[in-house]
């Protein structure tokens, strides 16, 4: 070959790759830019212009700092990111299809990524495997018998979200069973916007394939895949927190050492295992939370080395910055509001970053810090680009901190809950728990994080509304590993005394014991099974008359919002017996309407109400909100209840249902057509007397 030929086929020079890279990036964000404007239009130019500059600004950092035996592979995925959103944002093609293809380019990015870690880390995976395995059956058969008497002593009902991801498990599990992965796939993809994701509703949903409407199965799916992987995440965060704290490898077994921990984590806070009892899945992401909050601590540590190694610390430092990313992005789509961890996590790494910085000053790595926060902005970038494709035309419609005003509850109702959640005892356990590992520990970076993650979570989390019990698992982590790690310290000093140390726990908050002789809120009662429903007969009774008289043309619907009595009780009273599916293939076949509950969040009365043909409505006007943002839900039944409005269209039957707490379901059954201009007029009504209590409020209506 000539010397012309070997020349043309050399490798560019390093100079000119680089250069590549860059204009590779340049590209990548003057078209995200492109998209920004394409999708959204008749946004303030400034949001798209800030979306590219994200783009651009991670692209030409990672190009900057990227050595050189990286720099083709990031080259090549910058120049085709860029054809790639260049071409969505110039061809005609439908948002909402643009929202699918970005979707299902986000999952196959997230798993090729995640492949490629676990390649990269092959057998120097420091994860103990072995301990957690030998631990999860007996962690599964605990749990497992924890939730059966749970669930047996309470007799408890699911409602709300509780049921919802019962009902899309379901869902899960009828296309598992008829092999229809293609129809998963984009049900799972176009969730990925939505604020509730299918991704919670998969492992449960294929175990639901043998039995689709046993809550057995339900249940068994969410314990063995969601709760024990997130009690053995928090026994292995609690073990890390002891082992800074001085405790020694050959201190115990490690088996013995996370079976300690896992059953600490499950005293310290049953309440969250009690969710789990109830049918909630969200416990799964404590699994995601724990993990970032081990890798935000690696990304820390390998920016603390010492200047040396930089080729070997530039990969690791990718390496870990990319698993970070894709951590928060799979806690994100897992449950929306976890991603307050995320950006707690975040916080918290930013500023050990900082005291980095001033402790370091020109001897920082400042080339490893800018690689990883660009990898990692660009690469969230890309994994949420079919949420920014769907979010962005409207950034108000996602504004929960106005749409889900109505769920802030009076400080002095917080904190009964916490108290009733958690126990003050638990509480200054927890204190107690971080004085001494922070006294302790010679390296208290993991446990700033924990304790720092879970503070700024609950505070963004609090600004958008009052809590609800599933939420403190934003603050889990920290109250289980607080406590667990010093159990586990005495237990390295001595058995008897860490076991009695955890059987003391576990009496406080396991057991009425404690909590029958201490003051109220001393001791926790969220993780006891709460007092059946009393009126489980006269349910029984309701569901047998709804089966008997729902049909698609003679609709039963419901007018309440408490979980006494609300329009949802009708579409979940089918768990009672479990024997017929609550899941219909056509609209047009449901035998009721789904009513609005809450004014920012669904707006004025479901016009589709006019399709009902008996209505129950809830005696007294049932609302569990506050009343000034339930407009939706007391407006038309005050009219039923008193036979204005449209309640002149409808006539008592006679028919009532005598629910817990005084509740009476009235039966109204249509005696003359109601039409659109009725339903027009009552959205009018609405409105007038949302302005007349507007003052103070907050949020737009619904839509």
């Amino acid at each position: 070959m000539s010397a012309f030929a070997s020349a043309a086929f050399r490798a560019p020079p390093r100079a000119s790759l680089r250069a590549l890279t860059w204009a590779a990036g340049v590209a990548l964000g003057l078209a995200i830019e492109l998209l920004a404007r394409r999708v959204a239009p008749s946004l303030n130019p400034i949001a798209p212009a800030a979306l590219g500059l994200a783009g651009l600004g991670s692209a030409c950092g990672l190009a900057a700092t990227l050595e050189d035996a990286a720099l083709a592979r990031y080259a090549g995925a910058f120049g085709l990111g860029a054809l790639a959103v260049l071409a969505a944002a110039i061809l005609p093609v439908d948002p909402g299809r643009l929202e699918a293809v970005f979707g299902a380019g986000a999952l196959a990015l997230a798993a090729g990524s995640a492949y490629a870690l676990a390649k990269a880390a092959g057998p120097r995976a420091r994860f103990p495997w072995r301990a957690v395995l030998s631990l999860g059956v007996a962690l599964i058969a605990a749990l497992g018998l924890y939730c059966v008497i749970y669930v047996v002593a309470s007799r408890d009902l699911m409602i709300a979200d509780f049921i919802y991801y019962r009902q899309v498990s379901i869902a899960v599990a009828a296309l598992f069973d008829e092999g229809r992965w293609a129809e998963l796939l984009a049900a799972l993809v176009a969730s990925m916007k939505d604020d509730y994701s299918w991704a919670p509703a998969l492992a449960p949903g294929a175990v639901m394939a043998f039995a689709p409407l046993s809550r057995l199965a339900y249940e068994g799916g969410i314990v063995v895949f969601y709760a024990a992987p997130a009690i053995a995440a928090l026994a292995i965060l609690a073990r890390d927190l002891a082992r800074r704290a001085g405790l020694a490898r050959a201190s115990a077994a490690p088996a013995a050492l996370l079976a300690v921990a896992a059953a600490a984590a499950f005293a310290a806070y049953p309440t969250g295992v009690a969710v789990a009892a109830r049918g909630m899945p969200d416990i799964g992401g404590l699994v995601l939370y724990v993990a970032a909050l081990r890798l935000a601590e690696r990304l820390s540590r390998l920016l603390a080395l010492p200047r040396g190694h930089d080729a070997r610390v530039g990969r690791l430092t990718r390496r870990v910055a990319l698993a970070l990313a894709l951590t928060f992005f799979a806690m994100f789509l897992f449950r929306r509001w976890y991603a307050f961890a995320a950006a707690g996590v975040t916080a918290m790494l930013a500023l050990e970053v900082l005291a980095l910085v001033v402790r370091r000053g020109l001897g920082f790595r400042w080339r490893e810090t800018v690689m990883a926060a660009s990898l990692g902005a660009l690469t969230l970038l890309a994994l949420l680009s079919p949420v920014i494709v769907d979010w962005l035309p409207n950034p108000a419609a996602h504004d929960y901190a106005a749409i889900y005003a109505a769920y802030r509850k009076p400080n002095a109702v917080l904190l009964a809950e916490i108290l009733d959640w958690l126990g003050a005892a638990v509480l200054g356990l927890v204190l107690a728990g971080a004085f001494v590992l922070f006294v302790r520990s010679a390296n208290s970076r993991l446990l700033r994080l924990t304790c720092g993650a879970g503070i700024v979570a609950a505070a963004l989390f609090l600004r958008v509304q009052t809590p609800y019990v599933h939420h403190l698992y934003l603050v889990a982590p920290a109250v289980a590993a607080l406590i667990g790690a010093p159990i586990l310290l005495i237990f390295a000093r001595s058995r008897v005394a860490g076991l009695a140390a955890l059987g003391a726990l576990a009496a406080m908050t396991l057991t009425p014991v404690v909590g029958a002789i201490a003051p109220k809120g001393f001791a926790p009662i969220g993780g006891l099974p709460h007092a059946p429903r009393e009126d489980l007969a006269e349910l029984k009774r309701l569901d047998a008359w709804v089966e008997a008289q729902a049909r698609p043309d003679h609709r039963v619907c419901g007018l309440g919002s408490s979980y006494a009595f609300s329009g949802q009780l009708i579409q979940e009273l089918w768990q009672l017996a479990a024997t017929r599916s609550p899941l219909y293939g056509d609209p047009k076949l449901l035998p009721y309407v789904k009513m609005s509950d809450v004014d920012t969040v669904q707006g004025p009365p479901n016009p589709e109400m006019k399709t009902c043909a008996l209505l129950l409505v809830g005696d007294p006007v049932q609302t569990h909100l506050d009343p000034d943002y339930q407009l939706t839900v007391i407006v038309p039944s005050r009219e039923m209840l008193l036979g204005v409005g449209i309640g002149a269209h409808y006539r008592r039957t006679g028919e009532v249902f005598d629910l817990e707490n005084g509740v009476r379901a009235v039966v109204f059954e249509r005696a003359t057509p109601l039409d659109e201009a009725d339903m027009a007029a009552l959205a009018d009504r609405w409105r007038a007397a949302r302005e007349r209590a507007a003052t103070g409020l907050r949020g737009e209506v619904g839509p």
